[in-house]
């Protein structure tokens, strides 16, 4: 019998990569509770067409952003962060991490950008801080301070064991103060693109924060409105919640709101 393997080759992950692997690892266990909801994005999508046509710049991505913005600031149960062992901080600001994937030396990687106060602004101003943000990257190799000082923090913690850096990790995520600083109070991810396979992505975990989320499929599905069948455009969205941090009630209001924002 010749040899089983075949051609195969063992690499070095990449150091973005590395960091990714080191920053699961550390991540707190938490008890999540998973939505997965389907919301009726057509009358958006018209709004957003229509203000590309006069001119203006905008994306189903940015308004989602913001509609889970404005939802967390009015239900502040869901914008708090795990604090060490037994305790929690509570935040105003509602500052959205959002993974941006450019190209790299490495090849294309999701580099981290913070939306600062993200309640407070409109999608098109959304789409234009991200947007810049890929320029910036093109011009000087950052999407901004949070990714230049997460990959400088982690080149520095890349020269100790692995055992130690995951320590390292763990202890920067326990301090909520820290991650508001440089990771914000929840993140927002975009799995494929809008891609047209119908289904949902459930994010890892929601971390030390009470939600993440992730922005699935775009997909034409029919439905029944007003006794009819109709085809609408359907977007899958998933929100994982800490259930140490929020309990079903709020979790279920806070989702009913967000349905309200990113299909009204």
């Amino acid at each position: 019998m010749g040899d089983l393997l075949g051609s195969y080759q063992i690499e070095k992950p990449a150091f973005l990569r590395r960091l990714a692997m080191d920053s699961f690892a550390a991540l707190p266990a938490g008890h999540a509770m998973t939505a997965f909801m389907e919301l009726d994005v057509t009358a958006p999508l018209a709004r957003i067409e229509q203000q590309r046509a006069e001119g203006g710049r905008v994306s189903l991505f940015a308004h989602v952003l913001r509609s889970i913005a404005v939802a967390i600031a009015e239900h502040p149960d869901l914008n708090v962060i795990r604090h060490g062992a037994s305790r929690i901080a509570r935040f105003e600001d509602v500052d959205v991490s959002v993974p941006v994937e450019v190209e790299t030396a490495e090849g294309r990687f999701p580099l981290q950008l913070v939306i600062r106060r993200a309640q407070d602004k409109s999608a098109p101003e959304i789409f234009a801080e991200i947007e810049a943000a890929r320029h910036r990257h093109e011009a000087e190799g950052a999407l901004g301070d949070e990714d230049r000082w997460g990959r400088r923090t982690m080149r520095l913690a890349s020269l100790v064991p692995r055992f130690l850096r995951v320590l390292l990790i763990r202890r920067m995520i326990a301090d909520a103060k820290l991650v508001k600083r440089r990771a914000g109070t929840t993140l927002v991810t975009s799995v494929g693109k809008f891609a047209s396979i119908p289904g949902f992505v459930s994010p890892l975990s929601s971390g030390p924060r009470a939600a993440t989320f992730a922005i699935g499929s775009l997909v034409d599905k029919p439905v029944v409105r007003d006794g009819e069948v109709v085809v609408r455009s359907i977007l899958a969205v998933t929100v994982v919640f800490d259930h140490d941090l929020v309990d079903g009630g709020p979790a279920a209001r806070f989702a009913s709101r967000l349905r309200e924002l990113v299909e009204g």
